[in-house]
């Protein structure tokens, strides 16, 4: 392991491998000295950057680490970066790579020939316990309950999620201080406000545990003229007990990459609507703009990208409007007093 580019680390493709395979022969405790301290490193933070750089050679010579590798580790860390369809020299987060890695990985056999740890499936053995407890997509808040239920036999885990009581505190707190910010402006990423409008399609009520969109929306009903001051990220007043938040305000939805998906979905509103971070409005026009100006979910959500793409985030269909924010759109019209747009 050596410091890499960012303020991160550098590995090479086979040590997140190895890592695992340690955590598989014994989950409380990694016995090899480097690979314990990279995983003390992620567990402190999941987001941080890792580089993996190994001696590619030819185009990819650029990176290369001239560590006088045999060629089997050589075809190793190239076996590991197709099956995780990256390349040498790639800079992505910890939680990125390992939940990559748990997907597209399902097996060392056929990558690590001559290793005892692979004969006794040791990597297979820590698959099966790390993937259930990595929180994947918004609202696994059970996750939590699972990961507590680990802890307490003193298993290790990767990418550690939020406890089940910082999310329930979370839920109040933020409600708090988005209700106290009603009149100078509570903070919303742009592109959640349409989110909100398809809860309301969906009929999702107040109370929701994951996030703070229908008390928003209850709240802009009752009081239209409450202020909405846009912002970057997954701010606390919205997102507080979101399992999906981290401490940094980065939304890690959808295998950990959604920040940015979201951050294209957030701009799009912006330059739609003609604003920008840090305005501040009041809700009825700014829902009024949305509505007039979004009429359809495929302008705004849309995302031309495979599954597998790492700007795919499982939300916005390439082909139809969400039915969902098509039926709340025509709800909040009524309510708003607002003439059909687009």
């Amino acid at each position: 392991m050596k410091k890499g580019i960012y303020g991160g680390i550098t590995l090479t493709p086979v040590q997140p491998l190895c890592l695992l395979c340690h955590l598989g022969k014994n989950p409380k405790k990694i016995e090899e000295p480097l690979l314990n301290e990279i995983f003390s490193i992620i567990e402190k933070n999941p987001d941080i950057p890792v580089t993996l750089r190994c001696d590619a050679g030819d185009v990819f010579s650029f990176q290369d680490i001239k560590q006088d590798d045999t060629l089997s580790t050589r075809r190793k860390n190239l076996e590991i970066l197709q099956k995780l369809d990256l390349f040498p020299g790639i800079t992505i987060t910890a939680r990125i790579l390992f939940i990559r890695i748990l997907h597209r990985i399902t097996t060392v056999k056929g990558i690590c020939f001559d290793c005892d740890f692979a004969t006794k499936k040791y990597y297979e053995k820590a698959r099966k316990q790390q993937l259930p407890l990595i929180v994947e997509h918004c609202g696994q808040f059970e996750k939590s309950i699972l990961a507590e239920k680990a802890k307490k036999k003193n298993i290790k885990i990767i990418i550690p999620p939020r406890t089940l009581d910082d999310l329930m505190k979370s839920k109040q707190k933020s409600l708090d201080a988005m209700y106290q910010a009603k009149n100078k402006g509570i903070r919303v990423r742009p592109h959640i406000l349409l989110c909100s409008i398809c809860q309301y399609g969906a009929g999702v009520k107040p109370g929701k545990v994951y996030d703070n969109l229908p008390e928003l929306l209850a709240l802009v009903l009752k009081e239209p003229d409450v202020k909405i001051t846009l912002v970057e990220a997954a701010d606390w007043m919205m997102c507080g007990p979101c399992p999906s938040k981290t401490e940094e305000n980065f939304c890690v939805h959808a295998f950990g990459k959604c920040g940015l998906p979201n951050q294209l979905r957030d701009m799009r509103v912006l330059e739609t609507l003609g604003l920008d971070y840090g305005m501040t409005i009041d809700a009825r026009t700014l829902y009024k703009k949305i509505i007039e100006k979004i009429p359809s979910t495929l302008l705004i959500c849309r995302l031309d990208n495979p599954q597998t793409s790492m700007w795919h985030s499982g939300c916005g269909e390439r082909t139809k409007n969400s039915p969902e924010y098509a039926k709340g759109r025509r709800k909040l019209m009524a309510k708003l007093n607002v003439r059909k747009g687009g």
